[in-house]
């Protein structure tokens, strides 16, 4: 009976090893990153710190991180060639083939030159040497791409190569404003020591407010499984410890702009 009963322990213990972990039933996880601000390059940035720390609580081991171009990243989610990517827009389209857990806002914040001197939109646009910066490409909301075409017509907007071109032109003053998401404006500043040489304001406050969330792939991941992630983001959020991770790559201000909206 002894025997009996010892073999039957193995066999339940050799079983329970076996089970799959129901937060990540395809085994060990393939992440996909892209470059994005100070959320990811490099390997580095508050995106791979939150995913090792949500696959450390629900023990799911990872196989391989890889930074891709933007659109491959979603194709390979879409696909099940990834389990989960990070900084994800989320969009109708895109939540028909991923879960997407949203964990912090952002949107488009006017910067000024500290020159400028402007206390709204109306006051911004009546400056005779108004100059308006912008990235060629980037999504603006309507409404502030309609400002922008009108101020293309009248010769008055300058275009960067990129964001570190951008954010230069401003604080040298070769243009007096330009849009900037916070997870990409606030790091530059505080790296190039620029934050005293522009000024933030929200001159668009109905404009669309982006939840930005981890993505897992549909092929990959069950309804079950991707609660199991969102209860755990939830978690971090109640917890403080997603909070904690952000403010080691922004600043105080930055990090209460990104939490401003509720999450949960």
């Amino acid at each position: 009976m002894k025997w009996l009963a010892a073999c039957l322990l193995a066999l339940c213990l050799a079983a329970a090893r076996a089970a799959p972990n129901p937060a990540c039933p395809q085994g060990a996880l393939a992440i996909a990153y892209y470059d994005f601000g100070i959320a990811y390059r490099q390997g580095k940035g508050y995106d791979p710190e939150i995913i090792h720390e949500l696959a450390r609580r629900l023990n799911c081991p990872i196989q391989s991180e890889t930074d891709y171009p933007r659109l491959r990243v979603l194709k390979l989610l879409e696909i099940g060639q990834a389990d989960i990517g990070t900084s994800t827009l989320i969009t109708p389209e895109r939540q028909r083939y991923l879960w997407l857990l949203p964990y912090h806002h952002s949107k488009n914040m006017v910067l000024l030159h500290r020159g400028v001197q402007a206390n709204s939109l109306a006051e911004l646009l009546k400056l005779p040497d108004l100059r308006w910066g912008m990235v060629r490409g980037y999504r603006h909301s309507p409404a502030q791409q309609k400002m922008l075409d009108e101020l293309t017509l009248q010769h008055k907007v300058v275009v960067a190569e990129n964001e570190d071109d951008l954010y230069k032109m401003v604080c040298n003053g070769v243009v007096s404003a330009a849009f900037g998401h916070t997870v990409s404006y606030d790091p530059w500043l505080q790296n190039h020591q620029a934050q005293q040489q522009v000024t933030v304001h929200d001159f668009f406050p109905d404009s669309e407010i982006i939840a930005g969330g981890i993505a897992l792939s549909k092929a990959r991941f069950s309804q079950g499984a991707a609660e199991l992630w969102s209860e755990e983001v939830r978690r971090m959020l109640r917890d403080g410890s997603m909070r904690a991770i952000m403010r080691r790559h922004l600043s105080p201000a930055a990090v209460e702009q990104l939490f401003k909206q509720p999450l949960e």
